[in-house]
């Protein structure tokens, strides 16, 4: 009965994490021309998710999570979701082995990651808008986002007594 209620506790913490997550990356920085897009924190507590409670943050939870972010931020519904779960998919044996490594390591795959769903995204908008869209603002979302990953994944471990796994040598 206790695993049971460890489960569901973990489950509704994924979920509550994430879909706050999305909300707060809706909200501009700055009015009119001069607002800047915030950093996906969605994904950024997806593959936080993925690498610490990967039996919780399976596919189906993923694209779940990838359709609210799509439609909370107005972005072309289905985009987000397949780059999400293109990049879960290309980049799976990637995630295991970055279980058990530094935070530098981490960081270097987060970048991976988002990098194939940022470009992915860009192409899917570009084709589903007959018209190549601005990279500027992709980039300087995909940097801001690259960038904040550390401090999201540091402050989530603290707060939620994540430890250090085994180091593993290289």
């Amino acid at each position: 009965m206790k695993a049971f209620w460890t489960t569901t506790w973990t489950a509704a913490l994924v979920l509550a994490t994430s879909f706050l997550a999305i909300i707060l990356s809706h909200i501009a920085l700055g009015v009119g021309p001069d607002s800047t897009p915030w950093p996906r924190l969605g994904t950024i507590v997806v593959f936080f998710w993925m690498l610490h409670r990967p039996g919780t943050m399976n596919v189906p939870v993923i694209f779940l999570l990838g359709l609210a972010q799509d439609l909370i931020l107005g972005d072309i519904p289905g985009a987000g979701v397949l780059a999400l779960i293109i990049a879960v998919i290309v980049l799976d044996r990637m995630l295991p082995p970055l279980r058990t490594m530094p935070l530098v390591w981490r960081w270097l795959g987060f970048g991976a990651f988002i990098s194939v769903i940022f470009a992915i995204e860009w192409i899917l908008t570009s084709a589903a808008r007959l018209a190549f869209q601005p990279l500027d603002l992709v980039l300087l979302q995909g940097c801001t986002t690259i960038v904040v990953y550390p401090v999201i994944s540091v402050a989530l471990r603290q707060v939620l007594r994540i430890g250090r796994t085994p180091r593993r040598a290289l």
